[in-house]
């Protein structure tokens, strides 16, 4: 469990400088549209004027969901560390799998928030991303976005709903191959078969990656708002 919370923060933190860069990748591919000069661009330039004059309030919307993310996987986290230091879980592991139950609930809510969030600015801005590609880069953000709290939520929703069927409805469930077992699992099973799971799609991630960031992309060149900050060396030379 503290492996998943630990990798659930590295997500949200990898989450956050991906909603930063593509923010910023936008903003600077709408100011190069609305300074074109080519006449047949005309209704497209204004367009991206008027886009461009709303990117503020996108970006705060866009941050929404991303931010509560971080938040619950930190206060997850945090909490999680306090209980185990400062009390002792081994007497009732109940109640602390209890009071943790509420962050993995928390968790669900706002990882969906936050992959509505991404699909929008994907959906509505996929032709203003331009040098950038953002079909493979959105994807490969969402499966490790879903890694943190959706496919596990989505898996005690699944079994919560199962328990609360009446028996016919339960018979049509367990006649149904894959989902019989999922829904059977008890803890300990189910964590062996998520940590296997999550390796195959860490693997495919890992592919889509190779490939949704190549290092020869020209928006590495973009001139944003503190590029010349980031060049410059933490130390001097002796």
């Amino acid at each position: 469990e503290t492996c998943f919370q630990v990798g659930d923060l590295y997500e949200a933190w990898a989450l956050y400088q991906f909603c930063k860069l593509t923010l910023e990748v936008l903003k600077n591919c709408l100011e190069k549209t609305a300074k074109e000069q080519k006449s047949e661009d005309s209704e497209r330039k204004v367009l991206a004027s008027g886009l461009l004059v709303a990117h503020k309030s996108l970006a705060d919307i866009a941050y929404t969901g991303v931010i509560m993310f971080l938040v619950v996987c930190c206060a997850e986290a945090s909490w999680s560390l306090y209980l185990l230091t400062f009390t002792n879980p081994e007497a009732n592991w109940a109640d602390y799998n209890t009071q943790m139950g509420k962050f993995q609930a928390a968790g669900l809510v706002t990882s969906m928030a936050a992959i509505y969030n991404l699909n929008t600015v994907e959906m509505e801005f996929h032709d203003y991303f331009e040098s950038f590609t953002p079909l493979l880069k959105f994807l490969t953000v969402k499966i490790l976005l879903s890694l943190a709290y959706f496919q596990k939520g989505c898996v005690y929703v699944l079994q919560t709903v199962n328990r609360s069927l009446p028996g016919l409805l339960q018979n049509v469930i367990n006649a149904v191959p894959f989902v019989k077992e999922l829904v059977s699992m008890g803890d300990t099973e189910f964590y062996l078969f998520y940590s296997s799971l999550i390796l195959y799609e860490c693997v495919l991630g890992v592919f889509f990656h190779w490939f949704a960031w190549p290092s020869d992309e020209p928006f590495y060149g973009f001139d944003v708002q503190g590029t010349e900050a980031e060049k410059t060396p933490l130390l001097d030379k002796a």
